[in-house]
């Protein structure tokens, strides 16, 4: 893990350097920056990355508070943490002023060691767990990414034979009747037609599946209806080779500002647990109902399927990263935690799962419905 970057900011020299070799000499893998007054504190903070800001107060040219006000400003700044230093006869004065301004903590001069010490391991301690986390979960997301493409592979493989083989018959057709003087121009115009529609729907496929592993997410403002329409698309083969019924209920005019591709990638997985679910149960009974409502200031979208639900203990885990009922060789138990991730920290929206009782066409059935509520 990369040293953690501690900037000191004290315009007394002497100062500094007790602070540093404090530091350096209770803990390991951080480095000290030092700046002498808040101007040149700021000309670090933005050209370099700062984990923690310890800061004094009483400075020329540029004072703590005004400095950490410009800290806390900087969408890329605000969020470090600031400790300050203040003189023990300011201590109440300035003490309400510094946590209005944006500090976490503060100490009184002349420092007492083992009390900046112990507040520091605190926050040391924090900063190293959160990075763990952080570094977490980008790698889950990359694996998440790496177990979707093997899966849309596999459907692109899949989704293209038929077209393939459809060009490859109509082509060899008009050489074998070609070689044999038989190929009239109404069956060369059908067959060149054929060829074409083919062709397109090839097209199509490989901008769809482009589309949806761009990296570079972007807020857009489209319609929910045709996200899912393409979301579908992408998985029509599995879902017809599995006899699966779906039936989406939504309405034409819903739109959201947000990302698509991260929708549609969370829309995959969820479905594609669904599949999962409905491969234990008759064939001649498996649905999947997507319904998507505009309620309030809230997006709906339920993913409901009949594969007789999920039971209540596993239902507390489903969402953790490599949890999966599958065998090691059929999942990853990556699929349903991205889907966590993407809803609920990039598309700031909800996701959840419940058991659903429900009839249709007179049957009663029970399935897992799995709930997106997104902010519009």
């Amino acid at each position: 893990m990369d040293n953690l970057q501690i900037l000191l900011v004290d315009d007394v020299e002497a100062n500094l350097i007790s602070l540093e070799y404090l530091l350096n000499d209770y803990f390991d893998n951080i480095n000290i920056i030092k700046a002498i007054n808040g101007e040149e504190a700021l000309k670090i903070i933005f050209a370099k990355h700062i984990d923690l800001i310890i800061l004094d107060i009483q400075m020329p040219i540029m004072d703590g508070f005004e400095t950490a006000k410009y800290i806390k400003q900087n969408k890329k700044t605000q969020n470090i943490p600031i400790i300050f230093l203040t003189a023990a006869l300011k201590d109440e004065e300035f003490k309400q002023r510094g946590f209005e301004v944006g500090a976490v903590d503060y100490l009184t001069k002349p420092i007492n060691d083992y009390q900046l010490i112990n507040k520091l391991r605190l926050y040391i301690e924090l900063f190293r767990k959160n990075k763990q986390l952080l570094e977490q979960q980008a790698l889950i997301h990359q694996q998440s990414k790496l177990a979707s493409m093997g899966e849309m592979i596999a459907n692109i493989a899949h989704q293209w034979r038929q077209p393939l083989s459809t060009i490859s018959t109509s082509a060899t057709g008009m050489l074998v009747q070609k070689e044999y003087g038989v190929l009239d121009d109404k069956t060369f115009e059908n067959s060149c037609n054929l060829i074409d529609q083919n062709a397109q729907y090839l097209s199509k496929t490989i901008e769809d599946f482009r589309n949806y592993f761009k990296n570079n997410a972007k807020i857009e403002l489209f319609s929910i209806k045709d996200n899912m329409l393409n979301t579908i698309n992408l998985l029509e083969t599995t879902i017809t080779q599995e006899n699966i019924q779906l039936f989406l209920n939504v309405n034409d005019d819903i739109k959201i500002q947000s990302y698509p591709n991260e929708l549609q990638q969370s829309i995959i997985n969820i479905i594609n647990n669904a599949i999962d679910s409905l491969k234990n149960i008759d064939k001649q009974n498996r649905y999947i109902f997507i319904d998507i409502q505009n309620q309030d200031n809230k997006i709906i979208i339920s993913i409901k399927d009949n594969g007789g639900g999920i039971k209540d203990d596993i239902k507390e885990k489903i969402f953790e990263p490599y949890w999966t009922t599958k065998h090691q060789s059929q999942g990853t138990g990556l699929g349903l935690s991205i889907v966590y991730n993407l809803i609920t920290n990039l598309l700031n929206g909800k996701v959840y799962i419940k058991n659903e009782q429900y009839t249709y066409e007179g049957n009663q059935y029970i399935g897992a419905n799995f709930i997106i509520e997104l902010n519009k």
